[in-house]
């Protein structure tokens, strides 16, 4: 009775957390059905204290790399937090009607938003099933169709405490104030005051979702999720800025069937789109974000169980390059304010893989390798991130670990000589700064209640 309690609530975690023993499942339907045994509402949660060191060397200009301070604040390079605190209550009005209501009350991105942290809802949807045929409608904050890395739930995102280059800079923007109007820098780009950025949306949107999930074959499911939402940060109608419009679809064989397991025996293949015309300075340009993958996971926490996971994204248009350093005198604005590249024939693309394994029914490795080339399309701006992962993780139970990670961080310069000449004061001050970056040493639990 208890392993299948701890099963139930393990559903409910973060929008959803691993799939129901009885049948198989995906994200489509783990972050919107809400089981019967909840009943008309029953609350879950969990807490994610966090322990954090960022090595780091000073530029030439005697400054720290903004880089290797710890966000979301960006003053400390070592911190000790509560990452994540979340609650949430779900249920169903009726066999056909559920709801998901969810809380963050950590210090995070999408807690700390100009300059204060708040408690804020995160999740706020309701889903109506059997209504339409092959179309269930889900209504309220939706966590939208996109990459693997953002849709997926804690207990199977290996490196929690930190997204991939390509996600946490394409996929996870902070938003700015649409109707104020901002300082051009060269090569379309403009320069954004801190003030002026609110926090992340944790890649949710308020708005209405199509969506379904079939088997078309024994072992063979397929599932779609199509979204039309309000792209900004929620409940902040100065960062409202157009429609977004997004989609799914994903392919999955179930090696068992997806019985009797807490993380089923896939193979799952996805590819999925966004698009959106955010306004800046006036002016609409075309955003899309696009992408593909896959997931291979056997033998959740039992010796020599596995997991493979690879995407691959890129994005057009609204190109974010985060400043190099805090705010302090003698800097250029363009050092220490966020710069938007918004043109559509702006870019940026990346990748990551990941793998972990079971040495023990309880002690997994990890290892990940991303990767993200910013504007190759601007000479003198473009940046190649290389980041180098290793985790080992101690499964108390499965919705309960502890977990340690370091990771190697490489930025490079793609083509040095559009920014100065060899030994030139504007070079050896980039030089210096993506050569401070430093590596990054993570210890943090999770504790589900």
């Amino acid at each position: 009775m208890k392993k299948s309690l701890i099963a139930w609530a393990s559903l409910a975690l973060f929008g959803g957390s691993v799939c129901q023993p009885a049948y198989a499942a995906n994200w489509f339907e783990i972050q919107t059905v809400s089981l019967p045994e909840w009943g008309k509402g029953t609350f879950f949660g969990f807490l994610e204290p966090n322990y954090s060191n960022m090595s780091y060397t000073p530029a030439s200009n005697g400054q720290i790399p903004k880089a290797d301070y710890i966000g979301p604040t960006f003053t400390n390079t070592t911190d000790i937090a509560i990452q994540r605190a979340r609650l949430f209550l779900r249920g169903s009005v009726n066999p056909d009607i559920s709801y998901y209501l969810g809380t963050e009350g950590g210090q995070n991105g999408y807690t700390y938003s100009y300059g204060n942290y708040a408690p804020r809802i995160i999740d706020a949807n309701m889903t109506f099933s059997n209504y339409i045929p092959g179309i269930r409608l889900e209504v309220g904050i939706i966590r939208a169709p996109g990459p693997e890395g953002a849709m997926e739930g804690f207990m199977t995102f290996n490196f929690l405490n930190q997204f991939p280059t390509v996600i946490g800079q394409l996929m996870q923007p902070s938003f700015y104030n649409k109707s104020a109007l901002y300082h051009g820098v060269g090569n379309g780009g403009y320069t954004v005051p801190t003030a002026d950025m609110s926090g992340n949306n944790g890649f949710r949107y308020p708005g209405i979702q199509a969506e379904d999930w079939f088997m078309v074959k024994p072992h063979l499911e397929l599932a779609y999720g199509v979204m039309l939402g309000d792209n900004g940060l929620q409940f902040d109608p100065g960062t409202t800025n157009g429609p977004i419009a997004a989609g799914r679809l994903q392919l999955s064989y179930l090696f068992d069937n997806g019985k009797g397991r807490f993380f089923r025996n896939d193979l799952t293949g996805f590819v999925w789109y966004q698009q959106s015309r955010p306004e800046f300075n006036g002016t609409s340009n075309t955003m899309v974000r696009d992408g593909f993958g896959f997931t291979y996971m056997r033998n959740f926490m039992q010796a020599g169980g596995h997991t493979l996971k690879a995407e691959y994204i890129s994005g057009t248009g609204n190109i974010a390059v985060p400043p190099a350093f805090n705010a302090a005198p003698g800097l250029a604005a363009g050092q220490y304010e966020t710069t938007f590249f918004p043109g559509s024939n702006n870019r940026a693309y990346g990748y990551d893989i990941s793998s972990g394994y079971f040495v023990t029914n309880q002690v997994e490795l990890n290892l990940r390798y991303d990767y993200y080339d910013r504007l190759p399309n601007l000479a003198a701006q473009e940046r190649l991130f290389k980041d180098v992962g290793a985790g080992v993780e101690y499964h108390l139970t499965p919705l309960t670990r502890i977990v340690a990670d370091y990771f190697i961080r490489r930025v490079d310069i793609a083509n040095p000589s559009a920014i100065g000449a060899t030994g030139s004061p504007a070079l050896n001050l980039a030089n210096s700064t993506v050569n401070g970056i430093g590596n990054e040493f993570n210890i943090y639990a999770v504790f589900a209640f």
